[in-house]
């Protein structure tokens, strides 16, 4: 089950969609993350570039949009301690 931004939900199938999330220790200030959500668009937009010659926009700040049409999404979500960002799970999710 993925979450989206403002609590939606994400439904993908199994044929048209691919989502995946991943935890990272972070172990930083959350300053030092500020700007990651769209970075990550922009290695991503990058990325099907130069592999796959097909050019993606960015929706600012985290969609992924194709011919005027988003195609995915990215969510970043943090787990703090005090001032610490202890983790980071940054969520990815793709409809064809």
């Amino acid at each position: 089950m993925g979450s989206g931004t403002h609590g939606r939900k994400w439904f993908t199938d199994e044929k048209n969609n691919i989502a995946f999330s991943f935890l990272v220790e972070a172990n930083c200030k959350i300053e030092k993350l500020e700007g990651l959500t769209v970075e990550i668009a922009e290695t991503m937009v990058e990325v099907f570039e130069k592999l796959y010659g097909i050019s993606l926009g960015i929706k600012f700040p985290n969609d992924i949009v194709y011919q005027g049409k988003k195609l995915g999404g990215i969510l970043t979500e943090t787990k703090l301690q005090g001032e610490v960002v202890k983790y980071l799970v940054i969520g990815i999710r793709y409809q064809y």
